[in-house]
């Protein structure tokens, strides 16, 4: 039996797009535009994957997709989640998670972690204005430091400019979910 699958991004400033176009390469899936959501289209397909960014501590445009993924009689959901943060950043990650998600919804959505960057070029007025402030009060707070660590230094370099950290690897998690729930039978 056939999986359908559609793959719905979110994408501000090109790297959830990104990371979509990718994994679309791998698997047999539909790739749709958030602003085209709804739970009738989503309700055409046994799987549903949402991908997007992290967005001021939140995950940006989740409330409304798992409210169309409920409405819709598609069975499976698959969360991912593009930032700023490498990958070991785990604490960090761990937080992300139990802030967004609740103890129910941590169990029941696989939901996978992306790095990509940040493109200030792209970024809307008050996105670019919001980080700027935010690199800003973090680089005060690391000349603070007495005892400045190698990731404070990366740190403060990351957030000051434009960067692109999104890899091919990072997808590999999320398809290997899928092949191994058979949510891929292409």
């Amino acid at each position: 039996m056939e999986n359908k699958i559609i793959l719905i991004y979110k994408s501000s400033t090109g790297f959830t797009k990104k990371y979509a176009e990718m994994i679309a390469k791998e698997i047999d899936c539909t790739l749709a535009d958030y602003k085209t959501a709804s739970s009738e289209t989503m309700s055409d397909y046994d799987t549903v994957i949402f991908g997007t960014r992290a967005h001021a501590g939140r995950i940006d445009g989740y409330k409304k997709i798992r409210e169309l993924f409920q409405k819709s009689t598609s069975g499976k959901f698959v969360l991912f989640v593009t930032g700023a943060s490498p990958d070991t950043a785990g604490d960090t990650l761990e937080a992300f998670w139990s802030q967004n998600l609740s103890a129910e919804e941590l169990a029941e959505i696989p939901h996978f972690y992306m790095p990509a960057g940040l493109c200030y070029e792209k970024m809307s007025l008050p996105d670019k204005l919001m980080m700027k402030m935010a690199a800003a009060v973090m680089k005060r707070s690391i000349k603070k430091k007495p005892d400045k660590t190698e990731q404070d230094l990366a740190v403060e370099r990351m957030i000051s400019s434009s960067y692109d950290i999104s890899d091919k690897t990072y997808i590999k998690p999320l398809l290997s979910f899928l092949k191994k729930t058979n949510a891929d039978c292409s």
